[in-house]
């Protein structure tokens, strides 16, 4: 597997959670559940991936999964 394949398994669990979060927060804008799948909670998360939460994620999984 190539180190960047690596990076992506290990950021999913903190983008699993954006997910939730934006869910909960659509759902309580809009007074029922929201599914991951609305277009509005991709658009959100993708927005927050983009405007940096990304780049955070990355930073403090950097060297995580590399080998010596």
């Amino acid at each position: 597997m190539n180190s960047e394949a690596e990076v992506i398994r290990e950021e999913l669990p903190e983008v699993a959670q954006i997910v939730r979060d934006e869910c909960w927060l659509e759902g309580e804008r809009r007074g029922s559940p929201v599914h991951p799948r609305d277009p509005a909670i991709r658009v959100r998360v993708a927005d927050i991936i983009l405007d940096g939460a990304g780049e955070e994620i990355r930073r403090r999984h950097q060297g995580c999964g590399e080998h010596s």
